[in-house]
């Protein structure tokens, strides 16, 4: 990647411009042409780095219910597990880690009630009983954009801003359903998707909706600053972007500390996600930080400065071992087949 290149996957990770002619806007911003500005982000797009350019939503405006679940499982049903996850549209990725709890994935689902019920399916399938929700109680920071501004051989020290623009702490309760009507309904599955290879994507669009295009740009941006929509923009491979090393730092931090921990966890830009979560009898820690680094020494780097900052001691580090499904949820499209 050159720095043309690198300037335009710093930009459309924050946000991709919502406009008629979004490329133009890039090539300025990446000082070339437009024509250029569509020819190298469609090259990155089939190389694999950019996984999916399109709307990230906040589920629970939508009126869903988010989890993240924790399995302990035997060897021999992994892949067992792994096939019956795969087809559940609400299961949008799941990792092993190197822990006891082995067996890692996120749920998202219509309801609470929902969730739990195909928590349970998976337990009575697959004869499983150790899979447990831990809801995030507390959100710091979501934040998944990676730093291209230094040179490729710089070290890891770079993951940039929060990606919904959320810092600080969040209570779960506090993101209420949005009043969504039948026209924001019909725009939320058509720009969950992946945007069309078009030098005027939210033209085509448009036209597969029958609207106007000035009508889709327009609400679409009403939906992203009632932060609905948290950002349009790119969804990285962040393996391909040479962030190889994914570490889960978890914490055990005192319960009147956890806001202020949390809040200090939120700083660090090598964080990309932190959240407070329940406990468990043999699972003592309540805060998480997804940490990505180019290696797993800079992973083990972070989480001792981190410790540093924030006098927590008691931590450990789940690294993945393997990706067994990583997909964006489809809202208002999914079957309830559990």
């Amino acid at each position: 990647m050159d720095s043309a290149d690198r300037t335009l996957l710093n930009e459309i990770q924050k946000q991709f411009p919502i406009e008629v002619h979004p490329y133009e806007i890039l090539g300025i911003v990446a000082g070339i042409t437009e024509e250029n500005a569509f020819t190298r982000i469609q090259r990155l797009r089939r190389e694999g780095i950019i996984r999916r350019l399109g709307g990230v939503f906040d589920s629970r405006k939508l009126g869903y219910y988010s989890t993240l679940c924790a399995a302990k499982v035997p060897e021999e049903k992994i892949s067992d597990l792994a096939d019956l996850l795969n087809k559940i549209p609400g299961v949008t990725h799941n990792y092993i880690r190197e822990h006891d709890y082995n067996v890692w994935f996120t749920l998202i689902a219509r309801s609470e009630e929902v969730a739990e019920r195909i928590i349970q399916r998976i337990r009575t399938e697959l004869e499983i009983s150790e899979v447990f929700s831990l809801p995030a109680t507390r959100l710091f920071k979501i934040n998944v954009n990676f730093d291209f501004s230094e040179e490729e051989d710089a070290q890891d020290d770079s993951l940039s801003s929060p990606e919904s623009g959320e810092q600080g702490s969040t209570n779960r309760g506090s993101s209420q359903p949005f009043d969504l009507t039948d026209a924001d309904i019909s725009l939320i599955q058509m720009i969950q998707g992946d945007l069309p290879d078009s030098p005027t994507p939210f033209t085509v669009l448009a036209e597969k909706l029958n609207w106007p295009v000035e009508k889709l740009i327009s609400r679409a941006k009403d939906l992203l600053d009632a932060k609905v929509l948290r950002r349009f923009g790119a969804v990285l491979r962040h393996q391909k972007a040479g962030f190889v090393a994914n570490s889960m730092g978890v914490w055990q931090v005192e319960l009147d500390r956890a806001e202020e921990v949390g809040k200090i966890m939120a700083q660090f830009k090598e964080v990309s996600h932190c959240y407070q979560r329940p406990t468990l009898s043999d699972w003592p820690y309540n805060l998480f930080t997804m940490i990505h680094g180019k290696t797993m020494e800079d992973c083990d780097e972070i989480m001792k400065r981190i410790s540093a900052a924030t006098g927590v001691t008691d931590y450990s580090m789940l690294f993945s071992t393997a990706e067994l499904k990583k997909s964006s949820m489809q809202y208002f499209l999914e079957e309830e087949t559990f």
